[in-house]
């Protein structure tokens, strides 16, 4: 007896039909745009499908106009504007207007003379031609030349479809602005409406789910989207798993289990959601949106792409409050910024006292001094266990991502207590007594607990805790000036 197929196998690849779900409104969009001869850029996170609904869209447009040409052309795949132009005419011109032409050896303007020229004789032939120019953000690379120019171009080809009948579709991760700053121009995004795919609603996630050959329940569903925020790869990434699993139905446990199996999978998506992010200094802001602590302002059009590419939702429109597109996504944030705050000075104050515990602890207990702490100080046991169970629930969820220092899962709160759990081996480097550190302690918490639930800090309160950390980076490092060397770059 032969197993059946998944129908999520081969996710990451584009797709059609009934796999390319919760997209239905959005496709309309985009045809109806073509129809009326007009260009659309379509932008979107990585791997959000940006190129199946492109694809899908002239896939249905030549279902119903038999007479348009359409075409495909990924900018990323091309070594630079020569050989798009001649990618561009191969996919959309047919019969004897391209027969032998190449453009092998030309000069750029002379390949775009012979483009242009191509496009003309098409368009008095009579007909009009759709192309989907993809992975736009190809051009912003050293090795494709004269992006700026080649941007004109194609904003010159664009503006006139009475003379070349061209109707465009571009595809990419950043905004055509964007892209047109990167190379010093700033012509074509005004031709184009923008549409921002986002991660799709919960009727997409249900309809995704409602092809698996095993029955899902409630909480299986609501897992899912508590592992993906509706984001439609990592969605069909864990169901696969989950189908071959050999589970009988699949609840929330399932999905969790497939979850923490394909953990590498989220993490080398967040890594692209990082890199994308952190060129536009955007990642930062996410950060301490979702995670905290929020310690300067937040450009406002920061905030609106950030909620364009659906990372932010907003959840109480009377105070402003956001939240993250997934919990889990949210929980890696809280990881990362464990060992990259948004606040460096605290963050390099805390890294520097785990450093120091870890020293003095492996230095008077050896390399079980974790679990000699747990023995020699039952009130902190709980505290202690809850580092361990934090730790085993990330390693799951995130893999090789997750930290295995189990001081990482401290924050300021927990290694004072840790500090003054064994004071008399702290005493030579702070100095003072343990009460004058307990209220300095208590200033810089004070600081952390409101930034980190978004709450305004007063200035004197701020500059109480920074005179304070800078203090203790004195003490463990010998130098004050950590904070300083990392703003002034």
């Amino acid at each position: 007896m032969h197993k059946a197929v998944n129908p999520y196998s081969g996710w990451g690849t584009p797709v059609s039909g009934e796999r390319l779900v919760g997209r239905s409104q959005l496709l309309e969009r985009i045809i109806q745009r073509i129809k009326s001869e007009a260009h659309c850029s379509i932008v979107g996170l990585p791997r959000l499908g940006k190129t199946s609904v492109a694809r899908e869209a002239i896939r249905l447009l030549q279902t119903t106009n038999a007479g348009v040409n359409v075409g495909y052309v990924t900018l990323d795949a091309t070594s630079g504007p020569v050989q798009a132009y001649e990618r561009i005419l191969e996919e959309i011109t047919f019969g004897t207007v391209t027969d032998g032409i190449s453009f092998r050896g030309l000069t750029h303007d002379d390949a775009y003379m012979e483009f242009l020229r191509t496009l003309r004789q098409e368009k008095r032939s009579g007909h009009k031609s759709v192309v989907v120019i993809d992975e736009m953000d190809g051009i912003v690379r050293e090795t494709f030349a004269d992006a700026s120019l080649f941007v004109s171009r194609m904003r010159e080809v664009a503006n006139d479809r009475d003379r070349y009948g061209v109707t465009f579709v571009f595809v990419s991760r950043l905004s055509l602005d964007m892209i047109q700053g990167d190379v010093d121009c700033s012509t074509l995004a005004g031709l184009c409406e923008v549409v921002y795919l986002q991660p799709i609603e919960l009727a997409g996630i249900m309809q995704l789910a409602s092809r698996s050959p095993i029955s899902i329940e409630t909480s299986g569903i609501d897992a899912l989207c508590y592992f993906t925020g509706g984001h439609p790869f990592l969605a069909e990434v864990v169901m696969c798993e989950a189908v071959d699993g050999g589970h009988s139905s699949l609840d929330a446990k399932a999905i969790e289990t497939a979850q923490h199996a394909q953990a590498h999978e989220f993490t080398n998506m967040y890594r692209l959601l990082q890199q994308l992010l952190s060129r536009e200094k955007m990642f930062d802001a996410l950060c301490e949106l979702v995670v905290g602590p929020q310690w300067q302002a937040i450009n406002f059009h920061t905030v609106t792409l950030l909620k364009q590419y659906g990372l932010l939702r907003s959840n109480n429109h009377f105070s402003g409050s956001v939240e993250c597109m997934s919990q889990h996504l949210k929980d890696y944030l809280s990881l990362l910024t464990r060992t990259i705050p948004s606040w460096d000075l605290l963050g390099e104050t805390e890294r520097q006292l785990r450093n120091l515990v870890q020293d003095k602890m492996q230095e008077s207990y050896g390399e079980n001094w974790f679990e000699e702490l747990r023995n020699r100080h039952p009130k902190k046991r709980e505290v202690l266990d809850k580092l361990i169970l934090q730790r085993d629930r990330e390693k799951r969820m995130f893999g090789n991502a997750a930290a295995d220092f189990i001081l990482d899962y401290t924050y300021i709160g927990e290694l004072k207590d840790l500090i003054f759990a064994e004071w008399d081996r702290y005493r030579a480097v702070f100095g003072d007594t343990k009460t004058e550190w307990e209220k300095k302690l208590q200033a810089v918490m004070r600081v952390r607990n409101p930034m980190a639930h978004y709450r305004p800090v007063p200035a004197e309160v701020l500059h109480e805790a920074e005179n304070i950390c800078k203090l203790l980076l004195v003490k463990l490092t010998g130098s004050g000036d950590i904070l300083d060397t990392k703003r002034s770059k």
